[in-house]
């Protein structure tokens, strides 16, 4: 190991002392972190509500009695292509006229997701908005509204709902815990960087072998504490050479020998 290795292990080594040390004080900046990210998601964020419906792609011809895996894959392929629709502004914009929502195109169209479901023609329609009353009632009149512009505009096959508006109970946003989460480990993160820093940036030598790394000089003697010289008599008195401090409980003398 070269000195570079030995000085960068000392270093990791002091810097991980150093962290302990203060392990008291990271653990209350966390908690305190985290304290103040459930209180913000409870009282200052605004909680996000979702509605959700399913419908179900059809592209057989009336009088097909079988399936075939062409009609699969061709009905797969246009659940992408409805998806497009039910979020374009003829869908939405009707919705908006009949529901008589204050949101835009664009507002509204944020709020709107749909996704096929794996391996299946089937479509998911997703609402969130504030107002659950408004997101089951957009969901609902999708429902209504997309099928017979999606005829008109693509002349093939046909959408049917397989599950009604439906909204959940509890928000979907904000997470009161992974947010108490995150804000308590940003807190444990910011003041264990805050103490390397100080550790970096500190120009104090803390022992005999700091100077010696640092220096390159042998240290001849190290002049120990009146703290460190002291013991204790029978009769639990404190004491040192010469001059020294004698203490007991909260009674502290000096005098000398």
């Amino acid at each position: 190991m070269n000195k570079e290795e030995r000085e960068l292990e000392i270093d990791l080594l002091q810097l991980t002392r150093a962290l302990w040390k203060q392990a008291k004080y990271i653990l209350l900046v966390a908690i305190v972190f985290g304290i103040l990210g459930a209180v913000w998601s409870t009282m200052f964020v605004t909680p996000i509500y979702e509605a959700s419906a399913k419908m179900i792609v059809n592209n057989r011809k009336e009088d097909s009695l079988y399936i075939t895996n062409d009609q699969i894959n061709a009905e797969k392929n246009l659940a992408n292509t409805y998806a497009i629709i039910i979020r374009s502004r003829d869908v939405l914009n009707q919705v908006i006229g009949e529901l008589n929502l204050t949101e835009t195109y664009g507002e509204l169209e944020r709020c709107i997701s749909v996704n096929s479901e794996k391996d299946a023609a089937v479509m998911k329609i997703t609402v969130r908005h504030s107002n659950p009353a408004t997101a089951v009632a957009v969901t609902a009149k999708i429902l209504q509204v997309a099928p017979g512009i999606i005829v008109e505009k693509v002349e093939a096959g046909s959408v049917k709902t397989i599950e009604g508006a439906y909204v959940n109970p509890d928000p979907v946003s904000p997470s009161i815990v992974k947010n108490t989460i995150l804000m308590g480990a940003i807190g444990f993160l910011l003041t264990c960087a805050v103490i390397a820093i100080i550790f970096l940036v500190g120009n104090t030598y803390n022992s005999d072998m700091d100077i010696q790394n640092d220096l390159n000089v042998a240290v001849l003697g190290v002049i120990p504490s009146v703290e460190s010289c002291g013991k204790y008599n029978r009769y639990g008195y404190k004491y040192a050479y010469g001059y020294a401090t004698v203490e007991k409980k909260q009674t502290k003398v000096k005098e000398a020998k």
